[in-house]
């Protein structure tokens, strides 16, 4: 019920973004608070299993922050907004198994990072966006056991997660530069690459242990890794 409520407030807030559009269409701040809206509008769509609603509130979510873009080609929040609305486009996808969509939205979210990169270079933020995103693509290519793509991804991903580190130090970094190199390990190690994958689990299992509390899961679960690369 509760869900409810906060789904017609959101709608509600539209309504009110798309009477102020009305009167000046190029207004920045309202076409954000809208394009904001939407994309929060669609999480709990998806939470009530509204997949066609979601997937509506998220393409006008990223028509928004295009509008918002071409109005000041300089604003680099509005296009890692953008990006991030594609980006979840491509999750929905991928939760209903439809991975050649998934895989091209992701692609799409990459490109859309790139252009805010360019825009601002050392946005830590941005880095971090454009590394889950390449971490995403590698995710589905090893579930579909395409190992060297993933691989090349997974590489990408740890590239700007570690410029993402040295430009803001935060241990939410550290613990996404963790579980990157402990996902490429377990790539390598399905292709048999032994000596690599026991090189990035140690990798991980070093950051983890500088983010994360004694006997965490991701800390055992690549001890546990390494235990079994070493005794084999």
């Amino acid at each position: 019920m509760q869900q409810q409520e906060t789904i017609e407030a959101y709608i509600q807030e539209i309504a009110k973004c798309d009477i102020v559009l009305e009167l000046s269409p190029n207004d920045l701040k309202t076409l954000k608070r809208k394009g904001y809206t939407l994309e929060k509008l669609s999480q709990l769509q998806l939470e009530q299993q509204q997949h066609v609603d979601a997937t509506v509130s998220l393409k006008q979510a990223i028509a928004i922050f295009d509008v918002a873009f071409s109005l000041i080609p300089t604003d680099a929040e509005a296009i890692s907004y953008k990006g991030m609305a594609i980006e979840r486009l491509a999750q929905l996808y991928s939760s209903r198994l439809q991975y050649t969509q998934a895989l091209s939205t992701l692609s799409q979210a990459v490109a859309t990072y790139n252009t805010a990169l360019y825009l601002a270079s050392d946005d830590f933020c941005n880095h971090a966006l454009k590394a889950n995103a390449l971490e995403s693509i590698a995710d589905l290519q090893l579930n579909l056991s395409e190992y060297i793509q993933a691989i090349e991804n997974y590489k990408m991903a740890i590239a700007h997660h570690e410029t993402s580190l040295r430009l803001k130090p935060l241990k939410v970094n550290t613990f996404a530069l963790g579980q990157t190199l402990s996902k490429l390990g377990n790539c390598q190690e399905q292709l048999s690459q032994k000596s690599e994958a026991l090189k990035n689990y140690r990798a991980a299992l070093s950051l983890f242990n500088s983010a994360l509390p004694p006997g965490d899961k991701h800390v055992r679960y690549v001890n546990q890794k390494i235990q079994k690369l070493v005794s084999s």
